[in-house]
């Protein structure tokens, strides 16, 4: 027997890029009809609402600050939390994404990939990430694996000797389940801030992105690949080549150093300076600066 549970997903600020996020549990249903009509109820109050506010001159405390909303389909008799599948929904209504984790059984699902038409974003996208308690504004690097991506793995994985020898039948003791339907993201801040997001965590931004914020994050999604070794097709991202992204990417590169970061014995390790030069569209000055960079991290890491 399962339950629908129905949250409106608030923020606490409208600042970028982390805010602290809320749930506010609006009922529990009998059936996902109920549990929906009354989500599209909330949204035509929280708009009407949105209206008077403007006409008035007053401050919107409500439309603003939603980001979405959240119906978990959850299994009655068990321990709390125990979750047959999730949908989310913009703050308008919209369906944003859907994950199904179990049966109603409980018992874990595979997972053959997500159909390409059921992808909403791609490499290089800006997106808000519904984590820990926070919506970061952050960049996708990789979308879950498809279909046609699932089976070439398990093929790889079943010719693969050395896992046969060790697991058995490789691609199904190495098979993927519910959990792996993700999103690979990154968020700012220093060093490796990856963060694997189930879809229905991933929102597209509420409100415009300020450009410095934009041109910081895809210097992030440049540094990540580089330096942790996430192997992009660095020729097929437009802002490869953008002065400004360029500078971010360098500024974020010489705060390694300021910090000493472990993290520059893996840039040293992966990559080569002149493979990174060659992939990048570095002015002179950026070059240099870019070498100088990279001797530092040399020489700290042969320090140690």
């Amino acid at each position: 027997m399962v339950v629908f549970e129905l949250n409106r997903i608030m923020l606490e600020t409208l600042r970028y890029p982390s805010r602290r996020v809320n749930e506010s549990e609006l009922g529990l249903f009998s059936t996902f009809e109920k549990a929906y009509d009354m989500l599209q109820e909330d949204v035509a109050e929280s708009k009407k609402d949105k209206e008077e506010c403007e006409r008035d001159g007053d401050s919107d405390e409500g439309y603003a600050f939603t980001l979405g909303y959240a119906i978990n389909k959850m299994l009655l008799d068990v321990p709390y939390g125990r979750t047959v599948a999730s949908r989310t929904y913009t703050r308008d209504g919209e369906l944003n994404d859907e994950n199904v984790w179990t049966d109603e059984k409980g018992e874990d699902l595979l997972f053959y990939g997500r159909p390409e038409e059921k992808i909403r974003f791609k490499t290089g996208d800006i997106v808000e990430v519904r984590m820990r308690g926070y919506a970061e504004l952050s960049i996708v690097d990789a979308h879950p694996w498809t279909p046609k991506e699932v089976e070439k793995r398990n093929k790889e994985l079943a010719r693969d000797k050395k896992l046969e020898k060790k697991y058995g039948n490789a691609a199904l003791a190495l098979s993927l389940d519910s959990s792996d339907d993700r999103y690979l993201t990154h968020s700012l801040g220093l060093g490796n801030t990856h963060w694997h997001p189930a879809c229905v965590d991933v929102f597209a931004p509420t409100k415009k992105v300020p450009a410095v914020l934009r041109r910081k994050l895809q210097a992030k999604l440049l540094e990540e690949n580089f330096t942790f070794g996430y192997r992009l097709q660095v020729s097929e991202l437009p802002f490869a080549k953008d002065p400004k992204v360029l500078d971010e990417l360098l500024n974020g590169w010489e705060r390694f150093i300021d910090e000493e970061y472990p993290g520059i014995e893996t840039l040293v390790d992966h990559e080569k300076a002149d493979n990174i030069k060659a992939q990048l569209g570095f002015s002179g000055e950026q070059a240099r600066r870019f070498d100088r960079f990279y001797e530092t991290c040399v020489r700290m890491v042969n320090e140690k």
